[in-house]
This record gives C-alpha cells, structure tokens and sequence, in this order.
C-alpha cells in the first residue's frame, strides 16, 4: 500500500512537468525567410559589396558583387557569386557567373541567370534539395545558333544590385 501511494505522488508530481514539455514540443518557431536570412548574412561583407536577390529555379538566392557599374542607387555587375538556402535553412555558396563586360550585365530570364560575352550565351539554372548551380545551357562559338542566343539573351532583364 504505501509503494502504491509513493507511485502516485511520484506521477502526480510529475504531470504538470509533462505538460509544460508538452507545451513547449508543440509550439513551432517560425523560421526566419530567405530574404531575413540573407540581409542578417550581408552584414557580414565590406561596405563595397553591392548585393541583389532573384529567384532562380524556383528558389531564393543571393547575388553578391564586389566590381558594380551604373548611375545612381541600381546598379549592375559582370560577375556575381551566388548563394542559396540549403534544405536546413543553412547558407551555400553556389560558385559565381561571369559575363564579359558591361554590354552583357548579370541578367535574368524564366528563372535563369544568363550571362554572355564575345562568342558566348550560357544560362544557369538552381537544382536539387542541396541545392547546385548548373549550366543549363551553353552556346559558344558562331553562327545561326550563337546569333540566336545573343537575341534571347537581350530579352533578359540585368539584375539590379545595390549596395546596403
């Protein structure tokens, strides 16, 4: 008898510590957005660095470049390095694009980034849960094809960086 009341004081005891716990386990934080990441994150970079965000694949990245052009706060960039948010939440850095000269900026087009140059049009794409940068595709050279892809990359329109 007295083993079964120490049983019981012993549960009663802990209910309200079971149910504080459970209280706790059920409530979800909110993460933080894409956007709320990357701005704490670009805090960490010299004040020349100029950063812009696009969607790219169906997901969030962020554009740094240190080498800008352009009147004003919108500026433009040759080269950028892209990161991204990995399926934790975690920043990646993806690589970086490079076009050739300020006649061909870093540009965007049905979620590519595209960039080009004398003889060249490549347009990179986001995949996958950890996510990569991929050449998705690559004109070089000349001729008809090469003509093509200089009209298409004209549709695009040049990411616009700024500088915080």
């Amino acid at each position: 008898m007295k083993r079964n009341f120490i049983i019981i004081v012993c549960v009663l005891a802990f209910i309200p510590c079971l149910t504080q716990c459970k209280g706790r386990s059920d409530t979800q934080l909110e993460e933080p957005s894409a956007s709320a990441t990357f701005a704490a994150f670009a805090q960490h970079f010299s004040s020349s660095t100029a950063f812009a965000t696009a969607t790219v694949g169906g997901r969030e990245v962020l554009l740094t470049a240190q080498e800008v052009f352009g009147e004003g706060e919108d500026l433009e960039a040759v080269e950028a390095t892209v990161f991204a948010l990995d399926s934790a939440g975690r920043i990646v850095s993806l690589g970086s694009v490079r076009s050739q000269g300020s006649n061909y900026p870093v540009s965007l087009l049905d979620g590519r980034l595209m960039v080009a140059g004398h003889q060249f049009v490549y347009a990179y794409d986001l995949r996958g849960e950890m996510p990569e940068l991929v050449l998705d595709k690559c004109f070089q050279g000349d001729g008809p094809e090469l003509d093509a892809a200089f009209d298409t990359f004209e549709l695009a329109k040049p990411i616009i960086f700024k500088r915080l």
